[in-house]
């Protein structure tokens, strides 16, 4: 999740491990809702049930990005955060900027070679185009390029991470009016209500590290599960689920950038709380969501398994931060 970070002090680094390792080890990352929509067969009613209630939760994703960037008072921050922005809504002017969403479209490149090269770019601090670096390194010509540019030119505007999802939705016969009959679940809501105060309400630094750490840095894990349900399916195909795709492959590089955002302000311990803090609730609210949408989806009951969560979602003990003698555990 870190790789490739500007240096820091080594008591900031040493947290960030920290925080890092608490991330990987937080019950959510091995829900059960995720562990069944990776191992069963996921008819099209269930898919259609997660669906909505996803989108329900996705569409405020920008709104709740845009109020953290309005709430960071640093330039740079912002900068960082409006890259990752760019990258959610797009831009219509610059098309060239999504030709590579064309590519893996068209099968001519591979999730995995998609999200290494964006990778290197990040690595190398490279400023050229992904498209021109997977030419140099032989994975398409030119004229396959040509080709697709000719013939496809059109979509690229259809081709933002609210375009995709969009297309998802309707391969599984959500939109227009139905979308808007749709109702949330009442974990829906509360993850809903638990970002909208981050993100909004609380200070910066929490509701950086809610979008950050504990958002952006654990979607490969998260939707790879989803991802790999989706495809065995046989219910959408390949062009129309490559919104889950592209985050599996190519969405580290946007916690990056937040992590680097908040690099400068991560050296006291009353911030480090705050990180620490914006992290797990967010991480905390998923959890309690995926009970929902594990009662929902798949029609089980769950009793509530995490009382950790709770806690911390309060702002109890269990929501600080460890001190340098306190270790991190599952």
């Amino acid at each position: 999740m870190r790789k490739s970070l500007v240096p820091a002090p080594p008591a900031t680094s040493a947290f960030f491990d920290r925080l890092e390792a608490a991330v990987l080890a937080h019950p959510v990352l091995q829900h059960p809702f995720l562990e069944r929509m990776a191992s069963e067969r996921l008819d099209r009613d269930k898919l259609r049930a997660f669906a909505a209630q996803h989108y329900l939760y996705s569409r405020r994703f920008a709104r709740n990005l845009a109020a953290v960037i309005s709430n960071s008072p640093d330039e740079h921050a912002r900068t960082l955060l409006v890259l990752n922005m760019y990258e959610e809504i797009g831009e219509p002017s610059r098309l060239r900027d999504r030709v590579h969403l064309l590519l893996l479209e068209e099968g001519l490149v591979t999730g995995a070679q998609l999200g290494e090269t964006l990778e290197e770019q990040v690595v190398e601090g490279a400023h050229g185009d992904v498209v021109s670096a997977l030419i140099d390194k032989g994975i398409i010509s030119r004229a396959q390029l040509a080709a697709v540019m000719e013939h496809n030119t059109h979509k690229a505007r259809d081709l933002t991470h609210p375009a995709l999802f969009r297309r998802f939705l309707s391969a599984l016969g959500l939109e227009g009016k139905e979308l808007e009959r749709l109702e949330a679940l009442p974990s829906t809501d509360d993850f809903n209500q638990t970002y909208r105060s981050l993100c909004r309400e609380a200070h910066w630094l929490e509701g950086l590290a809610a979008m950050g750490p504990g958002t952006e840095g654990i979607v490969p894990s998260l939707y790879s599960k989803i991802l790999e349900g989706i495809r065995n399916s046989g219910v959408v195909n390949q062009a129309d689920y490559v919104f889950w795709t592209i985050h599996v492959h190519c969405d580290e590089g946007h916690a990056r950038n937040i992590i680097e955002a908040m690099l400068p302000y991560a050296e006291d311990p009353g911030s480090q709380q705050l990180i620490w803090r914006g992290t797990m609730r967010a991480l905390d609210a998923r959890s309690r969501w995926f009970d929902g949408l594990l009662g929902h989806v798949f029609a089980e009951w769950v009793a509530p398994r995490h009382s950790l969560i709770h806690e911390r979602a309060s702002g109890h003990r269990s929501s600080q931060a460890p001190t340098s003698g306190e270790a991190v555990g599952s």
